[in-house]
């Protein structure tokens, strides 16, 4: 399916009018300067068709021929593989349940010495609670003192008490 691009018709104009409208119009498709192309249109210039070519075979995804023995030799390749894995992994799985083993006995010890060391623990000694009461004392003694002192000065006159 084409699609045809609206003329634009000039009737009742002069044919001097019709050329010039004409040029305009085509002056405004902007096509380059034949100068400016660097290769020529014509299909001479242009390059032949690639032939088939050459492509080597790729080996790499070729069906060979299995030989037995190989397929042996490559199996038990693989079994010695798999079979030295799994020791490996048993080997640490071994090894992790060993450090566990030290770490609950550690933490078993520790649990002990700390039973026996509260059992040790001496109280705190009811000393230092009668010794704050003594200076507690002490101070109320002292500032009762001084209220006595402050009184005897106020009735001598020489201190004003608030």
């Amino acid at each position: 399916m084409t699609t045809v691009e609206p003329r634009t018709e000039f009737s009742g104009s002069s044919k001097e009018d019709q050329a010039c409208a004409k040029l305009f119009w085509q002056s405004l498709t902007l096509h380059p300067p034949i100068e400016s192309r660097l290769v020529s249109g014509d299909v001479h210039q242009r390059l032949p068709k690639a032939g088939p070519g050459k492509q080597l075979p790729n080996y790499a995804h070729t069906k060979t021929d299995d030989d037995p023995k190989l397929d042996q030799f490559l199996s038990r390749a693989h079994g010695e593989m798999m079979y030295e894995e799994s020791i490996k992994l048993t080997q640490k799985a071994i090894q992790r349940q060993e450090t566990l083993y030290t770490f609950r006995q550690q933490k078993e010890e520790r649990k002990k010495k700390e039973a026996i060391s509260q059992s040790v623990r001496r109280p705190v000694p009811e000393e230092d609670s009668d010794h704050d009461r003594e200076e507690e004392s002490e101070i109320a003694a002292a500032m009762l003192e001084m209220d006595k002192f402050d009184e005897k000065l106020a009735e001598k006159g020489e201190i004003v008490m608030d």
